[in-house]
């Protein structure tokens, strides 16, 4: 199965982190990603908060999320579904971002792991990101 992702332009996903099948990108990216992801005929499913520390560890933030799934019905043409799913998923993401203080989320609930990369003097700043996920229309049939 081709990952839908890597049909995204690859200046976006060169600034990407790719762990098992999942890509996330820096915060500031998901609007790109997202517009980009229309512009590829993709819908945009949605993701989840994620701080992925260089060592391996991946803290996962699911309650931090956006799931299109939710909004958007599948029963509307393919046109519409990307459309749809493009400004849902805008929406959605920016009222995240005014409702969570992401980095207090994951430090409450993954206080151990930013004790160790900030006493190793890491930022959790650089560790946050959004994984995001898309949609081709051959998948979605």
């Amino acid at each position: 199965m081709k990952i839908p992702e890597n049909l995204l332009p690859k200046e976006l996903l060169s600034r990407a982190t790719l762990r098992g099948k999942e890509y996330a990108w820096p915060l500031e990216d998901i609007p790109k990603v997202i517009t980009a992801a229309r512009d590829c005929n993709l819908a945009s499913v949605g993701g989840q908060l994620q701080f992925r520390f260089p060592e391996g560890g991946t803290c996962e933030c699911y309650w931090i999320e956006v799931d299109t799934h939710k909004s958007v019905s599948s029963d509307v043409s393919w046109a519409e579904r990307v459309a749809l799913t493009s400004e849902t998923a805008l929406a959605d993401f920016q009222e995240l971002q005014s409702k969570w203080d992401f980095i207090s989320e994951g430090r409450s609930a993954f206080g151990e792991e930013f004790k160790k990369w900030e006493v190793a003097g890491g930022d959790p700043s650089e560790a946050m990101c959004f994984v995001w996920y898309v949609a081709a229309q051959a998948e979605a049939a």
